[in-house]
């Protein structure tokens, strides 16, 4: 296998690792962030020597500096930021770029998804509110308060985007070709 289908395979099984994590612990790892951010430098120096360093560093940066101001503003963990930051190791300043608009609009969409499933949940198990009925606005104004106080397993948002990026781009076609697959 040559060293770009190793570099995509070890990205795609460290987005799946961090989204068991985040989803099981409400937590990213640092020895899995680590690691695969120094997988992704030393894949990429393999491939294109201290250009391929650079470009990979570059993508690191990159996909920091992307989600950095939404932890600061605290709308998300710094083990997320830490993640984007190894895919853009792998992926290079420009598709780090992409991955992270990616991943911020799979984050809205699993948002939005997460909100409506709370507002429909009391229906289905028929909750009622503290008046008596299961009036529409305490289900919505419980649902939201609920959401503001949840954990959001942003790492399942950062891969969709990683993977809609090497999809794009014809990462995963060249991937199936070298795997012998398709």
């Amino acid at each position: 296998m040559e060293v770009r289908a190793v570099m995509t395979v070890a990205l795609l099984i460290m987005l799946a690792l961090a989204a068991r994590e985040d989803l099981l612990r409400h937590r990213v790892p640092n020895v899995l962030t680590a690691s695969a951010l120094l997988m992704g430098v030393a894949l990429a120096f393999l491939i294109g020597g201290w250009t391929g360093f650079f470009v990979s560093l570059g993508g690191a940066l990159v996909g920091c500096a992307t989600l950095l101001p939404f932890y600061l503003l605290r709308g998300m963990g710094a083990g997320d930021v830490k993640l984007m930051a190894a895919a853009g190791a792998f992926l290079g300043p420009g598709s780090a770029v992409l991955a992270a608009a990616l991943a911020l609009v799979a984050g809205c969409v699993l948002a939005v998804a997460i909100v409506a499933w709370r507002l429909v949940e009391p229906c289905l198990r028929l909750e009622p509110s503290p008046a008596g009925g299961a009036s529409a606005g305490w289900r919505s104004a419980a649902a939201f308060s609920i959401v503001r106080k949840e954990r959001f397993p942003y790492a399942i948002a950062i891969a969709v985007g990683v993977v809609a990026t090497l999809w794009l781009q014809g990462q995963l076609g060249n991937l199936s070709a070298a795997l012998g697959i398709g």
